[in-house]
C-alpha cells in the first residue's frame, strides 16, 4: 500500500539535509513512559492487510496520521507551536500506531521483540515480595480504544497472575494498544518465560500465631465497659451518707 509520507514545514535541518533525522516510529518510542512499546516494521505497517477496519476507526486524519507514523520525527519547534495542525495529526497517529502496535506484538517478529525487551526488564517488575521481582508484561483489559481514558495499560505477571498499573506519569496509554491477548500468547510461545509456580504465601498471624478462618469470617465483637447512668455516682465511696 503507497501512503503519502507526512511533510511537516521546517523539518530538515538549517542545511537542508534530513538524512540525519529519526524516525518517527523511533523518536516516539523513545519519549518517556513509552518503553512499553516496541518499534513496529515499517513494511508491516505498509502492508493494508494488517490495517484492515483502521480507516474507519480512526477517521478524516487516517491518511495525514499514516503518512507522519512513516515519515520523520517533528521537530522542536513544530511542537512547541500549539497553532499547528500537526498536533492534531500527531494525537490520532499516537491512536493509530498503538492499535497498529497491537497487532503487531502478536506476529512472530513482534513477539520477539517484545522477548528482548522482556528481558532486559523494560516492562517493570511485579511488586509482590513473594514474586521476588519476575519481569512484567503489558497487557489491555479491552480491545478497544476507549476515548474517555478508562482503559489504561496495566502490568501482567506470569508467576502470581495478577495485573498491576504501569508507571506512565501523566501520559494515557491506552490497554488496546497491547490488547488482552499479548502477555498470553508470549507465554505460550515462549515457555522458556513461564515460571515455576511457589507457594509462598504470607500468612497473618498475631503474636506468632496464625489467625483462624472463623475469626476472619465474623469478627468477634469488642468489650464494652457497661453505660453509666446520669447522675449515678461513680463509686460507692461517692454515695451520698
Amino acid at each position: 500500500m503507497e501512503v503519502d509520507r507526512y511533510d511537516p514545514i521546517d523539518s530538515s535541518s538549517e542545511d537542508g539535509s534530513s538524512l540525519d533525522e529519526p524516525s518517527w516510529i523511533s523518536w516516539f518510542c523513545l519519549l518517556r513512559h513509552h518503553e512499553l512499546f516496541c518499534e513496529v516494521d515499517p513494511a508491516y505497517i505498509q502492508d493494508r492487510f494488517n490495517l484492515y477496519g483502521l480507516k474507519e476507526e480512526i477517521g478524516p486524519l487516517y491518511s495525514e496520521a499514516m503518512g507522519m507514523i512513516l515519515g520523520s520525527a517533528p521537530t522542536e519547534r513544530q511542537l512547541a507551536d500549539p497553532s499547528q495542525r500537526i498536533h492534531k495529526v500527531l494525537n490520532t497517529a499516537r491512536i493509530l500506531y498503538g492499535l497498529i502496535h497491537a497487532r503487531y506484538v502478536l506476529t512472530a517478529q513482534g513477539l520477539q521483540d517484545m522477548k528482548t525487551k522482556y528481558h532486559a526488564r523494560e516492562f517493570g517488575q511485579c511488586p509482590r515480595t513473594f514474586c521476588h521481582k519476575h519481569p512484567l508484561l503489558p497487557v489491555g483489559l479491552g480491545d478497544q480504544y476507549s476515548s474517555s481514558g478508562d482503559n489504561p495499560v496495566q502490568r501482567f505477571c506470569q508467576l502470581c497472575e495478577d495485573v498491576y498499573e504501569a508507571d506512565t506519569g501523566n501520559t494515557y496509554i491506552d490497554g488496546a494498544f497491547f490488547g488482552t491477548t499479548f502477555p498470553h500468547l508470549f507465554t505460550q510461545t515462549f515457555p522458556d518465560t513461564k515460571p515455576v509456580k511457589n507457594n509462598f504465601k504470607y500468612v497473618p498471624r498475631v503474636f506468632g500465631f496464625k489467625i483462624h478462618e472463623s475469626a476472619r469470617e465474623q469478627p468477634s465483637a469488642l468489650i464494652e465497659w457497661p453505660k453509666r447512668q446520669k447522675n449515678d455516682p461513680d463509686s460507692e465511696f461517692d454515695s451520698p451518707g
